[in-house]
């Protein structure tokens, strides 16, 4: 075989060579995830590909700030001489227009350095260790969209003359896929931070809109006037003690309390004072229950309480010192004295009605088991405490 033929020979396969190691840096940026922690780790990721796959001893990328700086943001190197060397130094940044690497940025065009040892316009650029020079340097600039610039991609090997057409062309088609995948990062998490904040901003409206909800459910459950709750949030609690009581059986007293002749105050002393018995009346009998009991005007004159986890003894003892207290209260009204009926029914084991089965037990039932009570206290002189019997059923 004649040396010329042996050397196409080798010039193809070398050729063949390349080629495959320039798709396969192609196809491994390509497969790079635009999701990586920060700007940094994606472009340190991208340079491990080319140098991986490529003939070349160190590659970097300087990114233009916004100063308008070009500083050396991420740099690999295989064999590193300054790695070896244990030498540490600060990272080189460039003016546009300085030095090979910024008349690349400054140019928007490849800039090929075949020999730095004698090239002046890297020398000007640089103020290293001479031993610590490359020998050749291609540094090409990065775009956005092929519009704005987002640093140079700067590629070197320690031979003089070392870069040829083929590595030109291959770069110049990684740093169009490097700039597209910087621009992809930068629009994804441009996207993420807005979906982020949107987010937020969502979040802040739903829980305003359930703090609104709180308040208006709050005030359509509380009465204005004594600031206790109303019948609407005591339907929605006697049902949940009641079922409570059933489930563990447990004793429950309701109390239907009602201030007696209080037409007679308001036609008296005028409705306006008539308020004012109903909020003193309403405070004196807050301190009388425990903060596992409840409370309602149930409307007008009438309060409900239910006392519970208590028996009927229980029941008696506080409906009366309700009474009590009530009765006791000072007035600005002379010889003004106010009073109250109270009629109590007990749900339990010890003390319910014939029908009251624990399964068929309704809160219409209990209410009404209550009033009953309530009418027959009014009925026998007021200002006194009845508890519920069959008797009055059948009455």
């Amino acid at each position: 075989m004649s040396n010329d033929l042996l050397n196409n020979k080798m010039e193809l396969q070398d050729i063949i060579i390349d080629l495959l190691n320039s798709l396969s840096a192609v196809k491994d940026l390509s497969e790079l995830d635009c999701q990586a922690n920060d700007e940094k780790e994606l472009i340190k990721n991208a340079l491990r590909v080319l140098i991986q796959n490529q003939d070349m001893e160190r590659c970097s990328f300087f990114l233009l700030d916004e100063s308008g700086c070009l500083v050396n943001l991420a740099g690999l190197g295989i064999n590193d001489q300054l790695a070896r060397k244990n030498i540490k130094y600060k990272p080189l940044q460039f003016n546009v227009g300085e030095g090979v690497v910024g008349a690349a940025a400054e140019t928007g065009q490849l800039q090929h350095c075949q020999n730095c040892l004698e090239d002046n316009q890297f020398f000007l650029s640089r103020k290293m260790d001479k031993a610590l020079l490359p020998g050749s340097i291609i540094s090409v600039p990065v775009f956005a969209n092929n519009e704005e610039l987002i640093g140079v991609l700067n590629t070197s090997h320690p031979e003089p003359y070392h870069f040829n057409d083929w590595h030109i062309r291959m770069l110049g088609i990684y740093k169009n896929m490097l700039g597209q995948l910087i621009t992809n990062y930068r629009m994804f998490h441009q996207m993420e931070l807005l979906i982020s904040k949107r987010t937020e901003k969502l979040n802040q409206a739903l829980a305003d809109v359930q703090s609104l909800k709180e308040h208006f459910e709050s005030i359509s459950s509380i009465d204005q006037l004594t600031g206790l709750y109303n019948r609407r949030y005591f339907y929605d609690q006697v049902e949940i003690a009641l079922a409570k009581a059933k489930r563990y059986g447990e004793s429950l007293c309701l109390l239907m309390l009602d201030l007696d002749q209080f037409k007679e105050v308001n036609d008296s002393y005028g409705h306006s004072y008539g308020d004012t018995v109903l909020k003193k009346t309403s405070e004196t009998l807050k301190k009388q229950i425990r903060d596992s009991d409840i409370l309602v005007r149930y409307g007008g004159e009438e309060f409900v309480i239910i006392f519970t986890n208590t028996n009927c003894s229980n029941g008696n003892v506080f409906a009366e010192r309700i009474r009590e207290s009530v009765e006791s209260l000072a007035w600005d009204k002379n010889a003004f004295v106010q009073t109250i009926s109270v009629g109590l029914y007990c749900y339990s084991s010890e003390c319910c009605a014939v029908d009251a089965d624990v399964d068929e037990m309704a809160i219409d039932k209990l209410i009404h088991y209550a009033d009953t009570a309530l009418y027959k206290a009014k009925e026998q002189g007021r200002n006194q405490v009845v508890t519920f019997s069959e008797a009055m059923l059948e009455k």
